[in-house]
């Protein structure tokens, strides 16, 4: 596939995110009880995710498409990766920090990512080797170069990681500037990319958590490894995103006992 070809694959990912962000906009700050939260957000991930993938179909008939709630990975070498809500409990509480991703996988890699914040009028997109943007105004990292410099964002998870999670964070909060906790993956590694913060720690990533926004870091000059400083996997769960400056001496901060 040519670069032309991933071009206007990008335009295509870009007009779904756009369709489905207007789903969840209508949706956003409905007449929800806090007992009526998880269905309100389901009901509006439903509508997001069925707008993005009617689009895409149309668009693109032949190609398949996977994300969360869609079962099990595709074994095919080209696909579309989707999140119609990402930071679902934020959304849920009337929180702008949420977005949707769409990614173009070809072989195992992503080629072009999307990532897009509804509510604030965001759109963070890559093309492989093609440089990340911001709303088509390019992005690059911060240059910070020791942790004690170093702004983090990082969450305290769910379930089974929530104990690592909060574990990590102790480790952190005497060794760098500050410590934030966000809860919305795919727009906290794009603020590393957009160079608001210098570093995002996750534990309990999906695929359609960091697909699209890795791409998007990397193309701004960031890194994306798991915890032993290895290429991050369809399977990997835990993760962190940083400067080239900075990656070595907090994976240290965050392995030690």
């Amino acid at each position: 596939m040519s670069k032309q070809d991933h071009q206007v694959r990008l335009q295509v990912a870009k007009q779904a995110s756009y369709i489905s962000g207007e789903e969840l906009k209508r949706h956003f700050h409905g007449d929800w009880r806090v007992e009526d939260m998880k269905k309100g957000v389901v009901e509006a991930d439903r509508a997001s995710r069925e707008s993005m993938l009617t689009f895409l179909s149309q668009v693109y008939p032949e190609d398949t498409i996977w994300g969360k709630g869609m079962g099990e990975l595709p074994k095919v070498k080209k696909f579309w990766l989707i999140d119609s809500l990402n930071g679902g409990e934020n959304y849920g509480t009337g929180e702008s920090y949420y977005a949707t991703t769409v990614a173009w996988i070809e072989n195992g890699e992503p080629i072009l990512g999307v990532v897009s914040n509804p509510s604030r009028g965001q759109l963070f997109s890559a093309v492989k080797n093609s440089g990340a943007q911001l709303n088509n105004v390019p992005l690059k990292v911060r240059e910070t170069k020791q942790a004690k410099d170093a702004y983090i964002l990082a969450s305290f998870g769910h379930g089974e990681t929530r104990a690592t999670s909060v574990k990590t964070v102790e480790k952190l909060l005497d060794k760098v500037r500050q410590i934030k906790i966000r809860e919305c993956p795919a727009l906290e590694i794009c603020a590393i990319a957009q160079g608001t913060h210098d570093a995002f720690i996750h534990h309990g990533f999906k695929p359609w958590d960091w697909v699209a926004a890795q791409l998007i870091v990397n193309e701004a000059g960031g890194t994306m490894s798991d915890l032993e400083s290895k290429m991050m996997m369809v399977k990997t769960e835990s993760g962190l995103v940083s400067n080239s400056h900075l990656h070595n001496e907090l994976l240290k901060i965050i392995n030690s006992k």
